[in-house]
């Protein structure tokens, strides 16, 4: 069984008199959750992205590889890329970050980042309308923004073998 993490609460009063409680910068979630739930999340709000761009009469048309004709992009290409390539990358990432980096959070942010950067290119370089190369960026950056802070959130800011403990495996879950 997964060992309990415990947070120290921090009260912060806002200028409207409002107290927010927040608690430390780690969840206490394993690590596939917090992936699986962040990656859902993305998926629906790509799915929004596409819609909203549809609707304000964005092509979301690309030519396929090795092909010379443009076709729309199917809608639920959004929601599997944000599931797959955003969630279950993400979140294998982090697990590599978690097992072999000292510094995990530090490892997954900046790779990440790299990542995020990467996938640029394909609606940079794409025979895709301007318009459609700006929804796809913008679709990138909202699913980066809502899955890499929950996972990097999950994973500690120092591996339990650089803070002294044991780092056997019953003591970390993924």
């Amino acid at each position: 069984m997964p060992a309990t993490r415990h947070f120290e609460s921090t009260r912060l009063v806002t200028s409207g008199g409002f107290v927010l409680k927040l608690r430390s910068s780690k969840v206490d979630r394993p690590l596939w959750q917090c992936g699986l739930a962040a990656a859902s999340v993305a998926a629906v709000a790509s799915v929004a992205i596409y819609l909203v761009a549809r609707a304000a009469g964005v092509p979301m048309a690309l030519t396929e590889l090795f092909e010379d004709k443009f076709a729309r992009m199917p809608l639920m290409n959004m929601a599997w890329a944000a599931l797959l390539d955003g969630g279950l990358g993400s979140t294998l990432l982090a697990a590599m970050c978690q097992r072999w980096s000292d510094h995990p959070r530090t490892a997954f942010l900046v790779l990440a980042t790299i990542g995020l950067i990467a996938s640029f290119l394909f609606p940079i370089f794409s025979d895709a309308s301007t318009s459609t190369k700006v929804v796809l960026s913008i679709s990138h950056v909202v699913v980066a923004m809502i899955i890499v802070p929950a996972v990097a959130l999950a994973l500690p800011i120092e591996a339990a073998r650089s803070l002294g403990r044991s780092s056997d495996a019953s003591s970390r879950h993924i």
